[in-house]
């Protein structure tokens, strides 16, 4: 759909002196304004035609603190809406409040954290020995020492074997992983380098 053409035009005013004039119709109005220069004049011819082209396309100039991009993306997100019930704000608030990321970009400590708290419960229910659990954090508070910074993701079993120095495949000697073990099949394994299998170690995933 066309806009509008607004023209900038010169003529003589009765006293004699020269102006120019912006002439056309912006939403049925006509409007004709009078400027001293003809950069005035083209100035606000520019401003007018904008102003019919946003008319004529659904466009709006709304002040704002957004960045391009951030406005760009804002559009995207109530077109996507546009056939739904919910509002924009709506979603955003439900997000903020519902979703988690994902268990695997979850920092290492916090997964232990969330780990041994099921192991403090099942001290309370007589499901483990104090002893036992002594020995989880102990086992536990060596790993994160070993890792501080990592999430669930970057422990990977490679890194687990140098860990726990089984990088020797000819070191068959069966080696109680105590907590660690624990952590990844729900009960204590030994194993060995020669048999061990992915999965073996720290099954965080599932914390």
């Amino acid at each position: 759909m066309s806009h509008p053409v607004f023209a900038v035009s010169r003529f003589e005013n009765r006293n004699g002196a020269i102006s120019w004039r912006v002439d056309g119709r912006l939403n049925g109005l006509r409007i004709r304004r009078n400027f001293k220069t003809q950069e005035e004049a083209a100035a606000e011819k520019a401003t007018l035609d904008l102003k019919a082209l946003q008319l004529d396309s659904g466009m709006r100039s709304v002040p704002t603190f957004l960045t391009e991009d951030q406005v760009r993306e804002a559009e995207t997100a109530f077109s996507r809406l546009k056939d739904s019930s919910r509002t924009l704000s709506f979603c955003v608030d439900y997000t903020l409040a519902n979703y988690q990321e994902p268990e695997s970009q979850k920092p290492l400590k916090d997964a232990v954290a969330a780990y041994l708290a099921t192991k403090d419960h099942e001290l309370e229910q007589d499901h483990i020995s104090e002893s036992h659990l002594v020995f989880l954090k102990r086992s536990f508070k060596r790993l994160l020492r070993h890792f501080p910074k990592v999430t669930v993701a970057e422990l990977t079993t490679e890194r687990l074997i140098v860990f726990f120095n089984l990088g020797n495949p000819s070191n068959h000697q069966p080696i109680n992983h105590g907590g660690a073990s624990d952590w990844t099949s729900s009960r204590p394994r030994s194993t060995t380098a020669g048999n061990m299998e992915e999965g073996d170690f720290l099954h965080v995933k599932a914390w």
